[in-house]
C-alpha cells in the first residue's frame, strides 16, 4: 500500500485538550500565518497533564472548522520548513501512531517552567524532553523561552540544549481587542479579572484576595473564569462581586466591561509570560499586576502588592486624563511589540517568507529582536479594524403573543437602517418575521406550566446570545417571565437590553433603540429598561436562600476541594446502581439538569405507552429539503415500527409542517443564511444546536438528513438509523438487568 503524507510550512505540535493560555497562544499564531499566507498543521501529542478525557479547546476547533489550520491525522509523513512545538509537558511520553515527522527548523516554545512550588515533581525533565523531539523529528529543537521567567527557570540547562537568543514572546491582534475608551465604564471603578478558576490562579491568603478584588460597595467587582477557589478561601461570595463561569462570554468582551485589570495568584505559582495582561492591555484596561511582570510590560502597568490595589484605582478613577494616558499607552506596547507582525517576521527569520506570500507581507523581514532586554524598531500601527457590528436579537418570550402588528413593529424598529436582525419566536408566530433570520420555540411549550416553561426559555435565550453575538436584545413579554433573571443567565453585561410590556407610558424612554421601538408601539405597550438592571450591566445570578447561609460560614465549614470532589463521585456511583433498578420496576428516575430542559415528544403511534418509546431526533442542517415529502417518510416508518417517538432540528420552514402533524420541533438557522448573516462560524453554530435540542428532547438517536428521505430517488438510510432507536433502548434496558 503506498504511503500516505502531508506537507506544510508550519506544523504546529502541541496538546490541543488544553483550555486556557496554551491554546490562546497556538490560535493567534495559526491567525497571524494564515494572514501572511504560510500553511499550517496541527498535530496533537496528549500532555499527561491533562488525565481526564476531554475535547479539543474550543478555540482550537474554530481555526480548525474555518480552514485556517488542518488537524494531521491518517497520514504516515509528514513535512514541514518549521516546527513549532508549544508546552514541553506533551513530550514527556510520545503515543503510538504518530505519523513520521520531518522538519527543516525545529523550535520548542517553552511556556511551563520545569518546577515550582506548586508541585511536588517536576512538570518536565529538559534532557527527556530533547530525546524525545530528536525520536520524533530526528533532530533536537532550539528552545524558545516565551519570557524571562521562563529563561531563568532554564538557565542551568543553557549548556545542555540550544537557546534563541530572544524570547518568543505571545502576540495578539490588537485591533480584535482594542476597545474605544472616552469615560469609565461605570459611576464607580469597576474591577475585573479573567483566567482559568484553577487553585493557583488565586492569592493563598483570603486577606490579600480580599485586597486585590475589595468587598467594598464603591467598586464593582466581575470575575470571568469562576469563584469557587475564592468563596472556599474567604468562606463567601462578596455581594459585590459578579460570577462569570469559564469561557460563558469572550474574555475580549468582558474586558471591555472593566476600567481595571488586576491579576494577583498564588505565590508558588511562576507565570511563563502573562497572557492575560497583555489581552487586557490590548482591550485598553489599566492593569494592575506583581512586579515580576514588569520586564516584559515596562510602565504600562501598575506594579505592587493586592494591598496597593485601592490606592492605585482610587487615584486613576479620580483622573481620567491620566487613565487614558496609561490606558493608551498599553494598546500601543501591545501594538508595537505583540502584534502578528512580530510573530511574522519572527517566522520569517527561521524559514523565509511564504511560496504564495499575500498582499502586505512582501519585503525583507526584520530581525525578531525586541525581548525582555529592550524594544525593537515596529512598523507603525495600521488604524483600528474594530470588529463587525452585531445585529440586535429580537425574543419574543410572550404566551398569548400581543396586539396585531406589535412584533412586526419592533422587529423593523429593532433592524434599523441595516434592514437585518436575528429573532426568535414562538412556532406559531414565526410567519410575522419577515426577513430577519429566525429561530423557533417548539409549540409544546404550551404544554409546560410557567415555571418549566422559564427554565426552558432562559436556557434558549443564553444560547441564542452566545451563538449570534448581538450588540443589544430586545425582549417581548406578557408578564409571565423573570426579564431579569433571562439576561443574567447570558453572562453578557454590556448587552444594551430593551423591555417591551404591556403598560402606561410614563416620558420618552432611555436610549436610542428604545425610543426607536417605543415610537411605533400600539397603546398599552412599552419599551423600558430591564426591571432591576445595575448600571454598568450586569448583575450577580441569584443564589438560593440554603446557598446564602453556607457562604457565611466560617471557612472551617467548608469541605476541601478534593473531599468534595470525591462526594461527587460517590453521588454519581450510587445514582448509577439506583438507574440500574429503577427501569426494570419501571421508575424514572431523572437529575434537576435533564429536567430543567426536558419537553413533550409525542408520538402518534399503535402503542399501549407512547411516552416510553425512544426519542429519534432528526437534523436537518440544509434548506433544500422539502419539508412535506420529507416529514411524510419520516411519519410512515414511525408509523410502521411503533418504535420511536419523532422530534425534529430543521429550518424555520418546516415548522408549519411538523406543526401539522404534532411533531416536536427545534428550528435552526440553515447554513447558507448563516453564512450571510455571520460568515463564519457555521460548524460550531450547528453543534450547539445540536446540543441544546438534545438537552431538550433527550434523544436515544441522532441523525443527519441531507438529502431527501425515502421515497423515489430518496435515501432509506435515515430511516434505518431511526428505526434502531427500539433496538438499542432494547439493548440498554437488557445490559441493565441485575447480574
Amino acid at each position: 500500500m503506498a504511503r500516505t503524507s502531508a506537507a506544510f510550512d508550519i506544523l504546529m505540535v502541541t496538546d490541543c485538550r488544553f483550555p486556557g493560555g496554551n491554546s490562546s497562544s497556538v490560535v493567534e499564531e495559526i491567525h497571524a500565518q494564515h494572514r501572511a499566507g504560510y500553511r499550517t498543521g496541527i498535530l496533537h501529542v496528549p500532555s499527561p497533564i491533562l488525565r481526564a478525557a476531554r475535547p479539543f479547546a474550543d478555540k482550537i476547533r474554530d481555526v480548525l472548522d474555518g480552514g485556517l489550520a488542518e488537524l494531521v491525522v491518517g497520514v504516515d509523513e509528514v513535512h514541514a520548513k518549521l516546527l513549532l512545538a508549544r508546552h514541553p509537558s506533551v513530550f514527556t511520553e510520545l503515543p503510538d501512531g504518530l505519523p513520521e515527522v520531518h522538519a527543516d527548523e525545529v523550535v520548542l516554545a517553552v511556556n511551563q517552567v520545569p518546577a515550582d512550588e506548586r508541585g511536588l515533581q517536576p512538570y518536565y525533565d529538559v534532557p527527556h524532553v530533547q530525546h524525545q523531539i530528536e525520536r520524533l523529528v530526528g533532530k533536537g529543537a532550539t528552545w524558545a523561552p516565551i519570557g524571562p521567567r521562563t529563561r531563568d527557570a532554564l538557565a542551568e540547562h543553557r549548556d545542555a540544549v540550544p537557546m534563541l537568543p530572544w524570547d518568543w514572546e505571545n502576540v495578539i491582534d490588537v485591533d480584535q481587542w482594542r476597545v474605544p475608551r472616552h469615560g469609565f465604564v461605570s459611576d464607580r471603578p469597576v474591577l475585573g479579572r479573567h483566567s482559568r478558576g484553577h487553585w493557583s490562579k488565586w492569592p493563598e491568603e483570603p486577606a490579600e484576595i480580599l485586597a486585590a478584588y475589595p468587598e467594598d460597595p464603591h467598586y464593582d467587582v466581575r470575575i470571568l473564569g469562576g469563584v469557587d477557589i475564592p468563596v472556599e478561601r474567604v468562606g463567601y461570595l462578596p455581594d459585590n462581586w459578579v460570577d462569570y463561569p469559564f469561557n460563558s462570554m469572550p474574555a475580549h468582551e468582558f474586558l471591555a466591561s472593566v476600567d481595571f485589570f488586576v491579576y494577583f495568584h498564588h505565590s508558588g505559582l511562576v507565570e511563563a509570560f502573562g497572557r492575560v495582561v497583555l489581552e487586557a492591555l490590548s482591550a485598553g484596561a489599566v492593569a494592575i499586576v506583581p512586579p515580576y511582570l514588569e520586564p516584559l510590560f515596562g510602565d504600562t502597568c501598575l506594579y505592587g502588592s493586592p494591598h496597593d490595589v485601592r490606592g492605585y484605582v482610587d487615584q486613576l478613577y479620580g483622573d481620567w486624563e491620566s487613565f487614558a494616558e496609561r490606558s493608551r499607552a498599553g494598546v500601543e506596547l501591545a501594538q508595537r511589540r505583540f502584534s502578528y507582525d512580530t510573530h511574522v517576521r519572527r517566522v520569517a527569520e527561521l524559514i523565509g517568507q511564504p511560496e504564495a506570500s499575500r498582499a502586505g507581507q512582501t519585503g525583507e523581514p526584520a530581525s525578531p529582536s525586541e525581548s525582555a532586554t529592550g524594544p525593537a524598531t515596529e512598523h507603525a500601527a495600521g488604524p483600528a479594524a474594530g470588529s463587525a457590528a452585531g445585529r440586535p436579537l429580537v425574543v419574543d418570550l410572550t404566551r398569548h403573543g400581543g396586539p396585531e402588528g406589535l412584533l412586526t413593529g419592533v422587529l423593523r424598529a429593532a433592524a434599523g437602517p441595516s434592514g437585518t436582525c436575528v429573532a426568535a419566536v414562538p412556532g406559531a408566530r414565526s410567519h410575522d418575521v419577515g426577513q430577519a433570520a429566525v429561530e423557533t420555540f417548539p409549540r409544546v411549550l404550551d404544554e409546560l406550566d410557567d415555571r418549566e416553561r422559564s427554565r426552558y426559555l432562559t436556557a434558549r435565550v443564553t444560547g441564542l446570545v452566545h451563538a449570534h453575538r448581538p450588540t443589544s436584545i430586545v425582549l417581548l413579554t406578557d408578564g409571565n417571565l423573570g426579564v431579569r433573571d433571562v439576561l443574567t443567565a447570558t453572562g453578557r453585561p454590556n448587552l444594551d437590553a430593551v423591555h417591551v410590556h404591556p403598560g402606561d407610558r410614563d416620558g420618552t424612554p432611555e436610549g436610542e433603540l428604545a425610543s426607536a421601538i417605543a415610537a411605533g408601539l400600539p397603546g398599552g405597550w412599552v419599551a423600558t429598561p430591564p426591571p432591576g438592571r445595575p448600571s454598568g450591566g450586569g448583575s450577580p445570578a441569584p443564589r438560593p436562600v440554603t446557598q446564602r447561609l453556607l457562604d457565611r460560614l466560617p471557612v472551617s465549614w467548608h469541605l476541601h476541594t478534593r473531599a468534595r470532589r470525591k462526594m461527587r463521585t460517590l453521588r454519581r456511583e450510587h445514582l448509577d446502581r439506583l438507574m440500574d433498578t429503577a427501569e426494570d420496576v419501571g421508575v424514572v428516575l431523572f437529575e434537576a439538569e435533564d429536567a430543567e430542559l426536558s419537553l413533550p415528544v409525542p408520538a402518534r403511534v399503535t402503542h399501549p405507552v407512547p411516552q416510553r418509546l425512544p426519542v429519534a431526533l432528526v437534523v436537518v442542517p440544509g434548506a433544500d429539503l422539502d419539508p412535506e415529502p420529507n416529514i411524510r417518510a419520516l411519519l410512515a416508518r414511525q408509523q410502521i415500527t411503533s418504535g420511536f417517538r419523532l422530534a425534529l432540528l430543521a429550518p424555520p420552514r418546516w415548522e408549519a409542517e411538523a406543526a401539522r402533524h404534532g411533531l416536536a420541533i427545534e428550528t435552526l438557522v440553515d447554513e447558507r443564511s448563516w453564512t450571510a448573516l455571520h460568515g463564519t462560524g457555521w460548524p460550531a453554530y450547528l453543534r450547539q444546536r445540536v446540543h441544546e435540542a438534545s438537552l431538550a428532547f433527550q434523544p436515544h438517536t441522532v441523525a443527519f438528513a441531507e438529502s431527501p428521505i425515502g421515497g423515489p430517488g430518496g435515501s432509506e438510510s435515515v430511516l434505518e438509523v431511526l428505526e434502531a432507536a427500539r433496538v438499542r433502548r432494547r439493548m440498554e434496558t437488557r445490559q441493565r438487568r441485575p447480574r
